[in-house]
């Protein structure tokens, strides 16, 4: 249990060193590349291809999803890169002088009776401890069953708003896997209809399969494609939150608790 305690204290004092709104930069990078493989594709005809050959419009569904999920994202990163750096301002301002007195008045805690503490996740979990369990000296020293709870609450409600994203790349797949098998259908439906088989005939069995496939494989590869995008991005949404919740449990444990007043 120590071990794994030390390991959480490194893997936070790692996380504070990043800089101001990494996860932010990291996604405009992401989205960068994304937006720039776009228009690559686009240049050189391959989501006209994409589409045109999807007879089941598919795909198009599948892109309208991921655009949606796209926006989605963006604004959980947005909210996440602020919620960082707040627990990185309240950091900093403990660490900036060590003898401060703690308390809370008003519903706002405050630093030596003057400066509040931005309204933010790491503010809010201490403004719980201290409603909960005021002036108590052992919550100093390790966090109870309780409020180790407590913590998983907050890290529940940072993480329920994703559940429409993995639902949704999960969704993604299985369209591309209908798209699929409607893609065999109409490969197949085209020779079950041919009762004779001159070269006319053959020529048109030839023409519905290659439709038939192209949709099959155009669709599955549209699924597959932003299933990937989408699990990739609130991947990394989830490991960010992860480091929140060891940078706020790191704060109210050694610099937050035995300073409260």
């Amino acid at each position: 249990m120590k071990l794994r305690t030390i390991f959480e204290f490194i893997n936070t004092k790692n996380t504070l060193k990043k800089g101001e709104h990494h996860l932010l930069l990291a996604w405009l990078i992401f989205t960068g590349i994304f937006i720039f493989s776009i228009l690559v594709s686009w240049n050189e005809d391959l989501l006209i291809k994409l589409y045109l050959g999807d007879k089941s419009y598919i795909s198009y569904a599948i892109s309208i999803m991921y655009i949606f999920i796209a926006f989605h994202c963006a604004s959980r990163v947005f909210y996440i890169s602020s919620q960082i750096n707040a627990s990185k301002t309240i950091e900093k301002l403990l660490h900036s002088n060590r003898n401060i007195n703690l308390g809370m008045s008003d519903d706002k805690i405050h630093i030596n009776g003057n400066e509040i503490l931005p309204d933010c996740i790491v503010t809010n979990f201490i403004h719980d401890l201290l409603n909960k369990a005021p002036r108590n000296p052992d919550l100093a020293d390790n966090l109870s069953d309780s409020d180790t709870k407590l913590i998983e609450i907050y890290e529940a409600r940072l993480k329920a708003p994703h559940e429409i994203g993995w639902y949704s790349a999960d969704i993604m797949i299985r369209l591309g896997l209908l798209g699929t098998v409607i893609g065999f259908i109409l490969m197949l439906g085209s020779v079950a209809n041919i009762t004779d088989f001159d070269i006319t005939s053959l020529q048109k069995i030839l023409k519905h399969m290659s439709t038939g496939m192209g949709t099959a494989l155009y669709t599955t590869m549209a699924g597959l494609v932003c299933s990937m995008l989408t699990t990739f991005q609130y991947h990394m949404l989830d490991s960010s939150i992860d480091e929140l919740i060891l940078a706020t449990k790191h704060l109210a444990q050694v610099h937050i608790l035995p300073k409260v007043n």
